[in-house]
């Protein structure tokens, strides 16, 4: 019988350090390539965006310069905040951000800011098409028009950085340990409540009401130029929603793995145990920036009208390139007859 219930504590003690073993194996050679890979499909998905929503037939489309500008962002999140994760865990590179109570500051407020402004301009995105979809004579269609987007992308950076400004306020450089929060508590609470759970909430809700007034709009008689019109609104609402849903799933799974994380981080654990709550939180964080390189593939895949754009600026681009070459071939030649 002893003999029994030590071979069997055995085989758990082993069994416990073969999973941790393995959990530290896929960390370190296949989790630690994730920021990385993010940030080439981030980075080609911005050139992407960037060529498409500058084109003339949707640089003037105010929910397209929304997108663009969430875009910039997703691109500066992804190299301030996800990137430098690779170098750190693969070349042990790390940012200045520990040698000063400012730097740390700085990166925690980054940390904080940068994401939050990304999702910031999908809400303004799916708040333009909702004013858009308002009858004529509401006054929140005023948000529609071309002179009013500069105020408000201005009015979306300093919400976001109120939101946020909590973040650099808790946080500093605390000698032995680093950049850490000086009341974790109160910081888990407030990053969980406008981070975690305002975002999704707004877009959800602006979701809702978008589809209640697509649906009113269908039973009105309208002539064939409004009527395309509104096929080609209805098209970017589409895409929003599509792009709505995953940051909202992303997020959510964020979130709910940091409130685990953190609210039961003092709770007694055997090592293994805390091995794969570990594992589990650095892969929900690491997928979270899943959230600034997915934009341009969701929409190339939902959209027409952005295919279509981004194929005939493509076309143009070869068409134009080609005629370079062209009067280059046949200015040399005439070059050469005069030398």
């Amino acid at each position: 019988m002893i003999d029994n219930n030590i071979t069997t504590t055995v085989d758990l003690i082993q069994t416990s350090k073969s999973l941790s073993d393995n959990l530290n194996f896929v960390s370190q050679n296949i989790l630690i390539y994730l920021p990385l890979i993010f940030f080439i499909f981030g980075f080609l998905g911005f050139i992407g965006n960037v060529f498409t929503y500058l084109q003339p037939q949707l640089r003037s489309n105010t929910c397209c310069i929304y997108s663009l500008c969430g875009s910039f962002i997703d691109i500066i999140t992804l190299s301030l905040d996800s990137f430098p994760n690779y170098f750190s865990g693969k070349y042990g590179i790390t940012l200045p951000w520990n040698t000063s109570s400012g730097l740390c500051k700085f990166s925690i407020f980054l940390w904080a800011f940068l994401p939050y402004l990304s999702i910031s301009f999908l809400c303004m995105a799916i708040i333009d098409r909702f004013a858009i979809t308002c009858d004529h004579t509401s006054t929140i269609r005023r948000i529609t028009q071309l002179r009013k987007v500069p105020w408000m992308i201005s009015l979306t950076i300093l919400a976001s950085g109120l939101f946020t400004l909590d973040a650099p306020l808790h946080h500093d450089l605390v000698p032995i340990y680093g950049c850490v929060s000086t009341n974790p508590t109160l910081t888990s609470i407030v990053y969980i409540i406008f981070s975690g759970l305002l975002q999704p909430i707004t877009m959800i809700t602006f979701v809702l009401l978008t589809y209640r007034n697509v649906r009113r709009s269908r039973g009105r008689v309208v002539d064939a130029a409004q009527r395309n019109r509104r096929n080609l609104r209805n098209q970017f609402i589409v895409t929003i929603f599509a792009q709505i849903l995953v940051t909202t799933f992303i997020s959510i799974q964020w979130i709910i793995m940091y409130m685990y994380f953190t609210f039961t981080l003092n709770y007694p654990r055997t090592f293994v145990q805390f091995s794969i709550v570990l594992f589990v939180f650095n892969l929900s964080n690491s997928f979270y920036y899943l959230n600034n390189a997915k934009a341009f593939y969701i929409t190339i895949l939902i959209s027409r009208v952005f295919r279509k754009t981004l194929l005939g600026g493509l076309n143009n681009l070869f068409r134009r390139y080609l005629r370079q070459q062209m009067n280059v071939s046949t200015v040399n030649p005439f070059t050469q007859t005069r030398n």
